[in-house]
């Protein structure tokens, strides 16, 4: 029988062994990228898919190459390990993430990025150890405002990796987009893109899609901005084709019925609620992690700015223990989407006036291009699953013995509405603030 896995796999991932999500040993799908009809195929710097649950860019620094996990949901640049042609700001910093940090010194070295070269990029130098292996490190891509490094250094010279390279060229266009592929599915065979001030040639439709605003938090929290859309009102459509209603934490949000999101490629998956044949097992290099039967096809569409972008089910069968997050009395946000939503769209986040001294004084704004075909991807599921036999007609959602007896009585409909509220609100949604100071 086909399990799978739940267990917290965040960018503290990274603090346990960064490549020990390869130690599940779950198989690639490495086939040609030109066989598929979704293949970027030019432009941008590829980008190495690990199993579905982070993906890394080759990056050089001070000439060394090195492999970073790129991160939407994060500002800053650390590399575990010597960066030998590098130079000292006499200065430490610590990036704190929901359950760990890292610290140590500031220092600067000319970095080749995206096809984009800055010859004193600061970052963070970590001592390299058994739960951060040489050579690896996370490239932030979120505002410039949460850089734990920019708040230590003046002048600039301390900012993100996108602020220098934006500042560089002014008269250039203040975008990156971010295209990521998904393990072993059967009929797109891509692993991911990065690209900054240019879009893949094979999705050119990004540009007309729907501007989405980035919700901007008040002044006095700016520490916490990240890239943050509105769904719409009736933005959750569950496996039944009904919209599920949210009601709004955020205070600055108008109309309560639209969350707001955070746009996050180095989050995983958030938990559905237990079932009946789930386990609590020991996974290597993980820990404790529930496994459950994965033939269960769910499927669900959110919908930004009037346009439909539905989930393959493929991403919505990995699904990951919960974590103690603190939501605070006043948040700025209401969930996040990570890599499972992500995989499901082309994405270009503008940066307009979060950009200081820029040429560029538009607000700031997120275009999504859906790149999945809801047939194909119940095919998709069939195959990988089900092994090539559809029995999605007979599936329902059972909860655990742990409900009342009326719950076990819930019917097929209900049962989904609490599972897509869980996913939403229930787990994962104050990750990003809790990494702030």
């Amino acid at each position: 029988m086909a399990w799978a896995i739940h267990g917290l796999l965040l960018r503290f991932v990274l603090f346990a062994g960064t490549a020990q999500g390869l130690q599940l040993q779950i198989k690639r799908n490495n086939l040609p990228v030109s066989n598929s009809p979704l293949s970027a195929r030019a432009g941008g710097l590829p980008l190495d898919n690990s199993a579905d649950i982070s993906y890394y860019a080759q990056i050089a620094l001070g000439g060394q190459n090195f492999k970073v996990l790129i991160d939407t949901g994060s500002s800053d640049l650390w590399i575990a390990g010597k960066v030998v042609e590098s130079n000292s700001t006499g200065l430490n910093a610590s990036v704190k993430y929901a359950a760990n940090s890292v610290t140590g010194p500031i220092k600067q070295a000319r970095l080749d990025f995206a096809g984009h070269q800055i010859p004193d990029q600061a970052f963070l130098e970590i001592p390299s150890e058994s739960k951060r292996t040489e050579g690896d490190g996370i490239l932030g891509l979120g505002p410039s405002s949460g850089s734990f490094i920019a708040q230590r250094l003046s002048s600039g010279i301390g900012a993100p990796v996108l602020e220098r390279i934006f500042l560089q060229n002014r008269s250039a266009p203040n975008f990156f987009t971010i295209l990521l592929g998904r393990d072993k599915d059967p009929t797109d065979f891509f692993s991911g893109r990065v690209t900054v001030g240019e879009v893949l040639e094979d999705y050119p439709d990004i540009v007309k899609q729907p501007q989405l605003p980035i919700v901007k938090v008040p002044e006095s929290e700016s520490d916490d901005q990240h890239l943050q859309i509105l769904l719409d009102s009736d933005g959750i459509t569950g496996p039944d084709g009904k919209s599920i209603p949210i009601t709004s934490s955020v205070d600055q949000t108008a109309n309560k019925s639209q969350a707001t999101v955070v746009l996050d490629c180095g989050f995983t998956l958030p938990q559905l609620p237990r079932f009946h044949g789930s386990e609590f097992r020991q996974v290597p290099g993980i820990g404790g992690a529930w496994v459950l039967p994965c033939e269960q096809e769910v499927n669900i569409t959110f919908k930004f700015g009037g346009k439909m972008y539905p989930i393959h089910p493929l991403d919505m069968s990995m699904y990951f223990q919960p974590f103690t997050y603190d939501r605070g009395e006043s948040p700025n946000y209401d969930m996040v989407l990570g890599m499972a939503f992500m995989r499901n769209v082309y994405s270009l986040f503008d940066y307009g006036d979060f950009i200081e001294n820029s040429s560029k004084v538009s607000s700031p704004y997120v275009q999504l291009f859906s790149i999945t075909d809801m047939a194909e991807a119940h095919s998709d599921f069939v195959t990988v699953r089900l092994g090539e036999v559809d029995t999605t007609a007979s599936q329902g959602l059972k909860p655990t013995d742990a409900g009342t007896s009326s719950a076990k009585k819930l019917t097929y409909g209900i049962v989904v509405a609490v599972v897509v509220i869980a996913i939403l609100v229930g787990v994962a949604i104050f990750i990003l603030r809790a990494r702030r100071r």
